[in-house]
This record gives structure tokens, sequence and C-alpha cells, in this order.
């Protein structure tokens, strides 16, 4: 009888730590995270209407006549991010200024009512899957031209839904959706004063995680609410379940998560930080949420924004090195972190030369 008593003893307790080994793992990428973070490296595309007025924003009035890439080649930008070793791309849809690339429904500020009039999103899309890369879509929140945007905000959720349903629904399978703008609706929890225009452009000296956790909370308490994150995130996953969810917290709040989202934001993140915080708490459990850092191949940039442009401007020949980009590579695994580097196509719809001359260099 002691025997049996010894042996239930002894199966309880082991269940009991496997049970508590079982809880205290850490967690882990979901399938789709897994997926996404193996595609590593990936070229980000900012080309639109401010490509065509020496501009890095605009505010949504700027003549879309302009608009005209009169010697477009998508697959050249394609065929260059694949040599350079990219396995995805990732395409600005709409920046601040409204304009669309592709031709919504929704607004009239689209390239449907352009010179050029084609789907260049569909013509860029078509070109990725023939080199084989993976689709990721930038959709700023904030826009400047649709002036629902100030005056009746479910209405613009709304807008912002049926785009959003457009473009995850008309072009494939996408790998990532990333939102930028979000600042437009949060003026609470910044460490410095904000314009209407612009968040903190630069992580101050006293960036912490109790300053971060500080900026979680104001953006759930203000931001997520004003533009109904929660809805839109879910809305997202009801379309493509796999696609993960990306919002950019600023320069100024690297690496930190615009709850609810699947990645995390690291734009221009230029050092090894080896304290990463990859684990974060969200309802109520521990999540991990890689991380995706993003830069440009311009390095001049101008009195706004001078650690280098995102659109192509035509005095503008500066470019990152071999070097700098392979450092950029170096500290992505470290960090196990995916890069996404931005190439601005000029206005006839070709990469720049210095652009095209680098990324080709890097595997040789």
């Amino acid at each position: 009888m002691k025997y049996l008593f010894l042996l239930a003893t002894i199966i309880f307790s082991t269940i009991l730590k496997a049970q508590l080994f079982e809880n205290s793992k850490m967690p882990e990428p979901t399938p789709a995270q897994k997926e996404w973070m193996s595609l590593k490296f990936g070229m980000f595309v900012h080309f639109g209407i401010n490509t065509y007025y020496d501009k890095e924003w605009s505010d949504g009035t700027l003549d879309i006549k302009a608009f005209n890439p009169t010697d477009l080649d998508t697959d050249q930008w394609c065929r260059v991010a694949k040599a350079a070793g990219m396995k995805y791309i990732v395409i600005v849809t709409k920046h601040h200024d409204g304009f669309c690339i592709w031709p919504s429904k929704q607004t009239d500020y689209t390239v449907k009512n352009t010179p050029f009039k084609d789907d260049l999103l569909k013509k860029i899309v078509t070109s990725a899957h023939k080199q084989g890369l993976k689709v990721g879509l930038y959709y700023s929140l904030w826009d400047r031209h649709h002036k629902i945007h100030d005056t009746n905000e479910p209405a613009y959720v709304e807008f912002m839904k049926n785009q959003i349903h457009e473009l995850m629904t008309n072009y494939g399978d996408i790998c990532e959706f990333w939102f930028d703008g979000f600042w437009k609706k949060q003026q609470s929890g910044w460490a410095k004063p904000i314009s209407d225009d612009t968040g903190e452009k630069v992580v101050v000296a006293t960036a912490s995680h109790e300053r971060d956790l500080k900026f979680i909370e104001a953006w759930r308490n203000e931001g997520a609410y004003r533009w109904q994150m929660d809805y839109i995130y879910h809305y997202i996953k009801s379309l493509q379940p796999n696609c993960i969810v990306m919002n950019n917290s600023t320069t100024a709040y690297p690496g930190v998560p615009l709850h609810p989202v699947d990645a995390r934001s690291g734009e221009k993140l230029k050092e090894y930080n080896q304290d990463d915080q990859k684990i974060w708490k969200w309802l109520g459990k521990d999540v991990y949420l890689p991380m995706q850092i993003e830069t440009t191949m311009s390095i001049k940039g101008n009195k706004e924004f001078p650690s280098g442009n995102w659109f192509w401007h035509e005095g503008d020949v500066s470019v990152l090195s071999k070097e700098s980009i392979l450092n950029y590579l170096d500290i992505a695994v470290k960090m196990n972190a995916n890069i996404l580097l931005n190439c601005g196509p000029m206005k006839n719809g070709k990469l720049r030369p210095e652009d095209i001359a680098v990324l080709e260099s890097l595997n040789k």
C-alpha cells in the first residue's frame, strides 16, 4: 500500500513540476511572428505626391496632377531588393498628406485622378511577386486632405476601415501593416510639448522603462481610444489573421509597443541595445513582440528632418554606405530584429543610381 502511495506522490510531484515549468516558460513568438521574423531584411518605398514637390511632408493640398512617373519601373525596384538579399517590400500606400497610390473609392485624392491614372500599388505588388518578395503596407492614420479627420472622428474611423478593406482584400497576402501618424490625436504622455504636426523627434536624456510605460498608458487612454485602434486591429485580423500589425512609436520611443500590435517599430535605431525588451504585458499576460528597425538610404536630410530623407529630393545624392548597412544588419541579428531600409524612387519612377550601386554591392 505504501508503494502505491509513494508512486502516486511521485506522479503528482512530476505533474506539478511540469505545470510549474510550463507556467514559468517565457512566451515565444507565434507562428505568424516567426514567419515574419524569418524575412529579416526588407525594402521600404516612399513614393507619392511629395516626390514631385521636393517635400517630406505636405498638407493635403498639393495638386496631384503633378504625379506622373513617365519611366516607372517597379520591376527594377524589386530586382534590386532581391539582389540586396531582401525578402519583403513595404510600400507607402498613403502618407500624412492623404494621397493614395491605389484607386481608393473613399477619396478623390488618389492616383486614379492623376495623369498616371493606373493602380501603382498593384504594379508594385505584381513586381514583388515576380521576385518572390512578400508585401507589406504602410498607412498613415493621419490624413491632412480628408477634413473629417479633424471634425468627425467616428466617420473618419469608418473611412479608414473602408480603405483598409480595399488594401487587405485586393492585393493578396499582406505580411505587415505599418501604421504611422498616431500623434495627431494624442497630446498627452509626451516628455516635451508637441505641436499638432509632430510628436517628439528624438529620445530624451531621461529615457527609461518607467517613461516608456507612462507613454503606453497615455497612448491607451487617449491615442488608441480616439483612433479606435482595438477595433481597427481586430478588423485587419478578421481579413488576414497572419498579417503582422505595427504602429510607429516615433524615433523618441523606439521599441515601445503601441498596443494592440504584433511587433514593435525601432525607427532610426542606430546602436545595439542589449536591454531591448521583447516580453511585454498585454491583456493580462506576457507576450513576445519582435522589432523592426527602419532607416533610409539618404543621410543628408533637411532642416526639419536632418537624419535623412525618406522621399526623393533632386538635390540629395547622399547615400548610406555599404559598411553602414552591414552594421545595421549585424545589429538586427544581435537583437533578433528585422531591418527595413527605405529607398525613395525618383519622380521618373526609377530608383536612384546611388541606391542601386550600394544595394547591389551588399552580396559581393
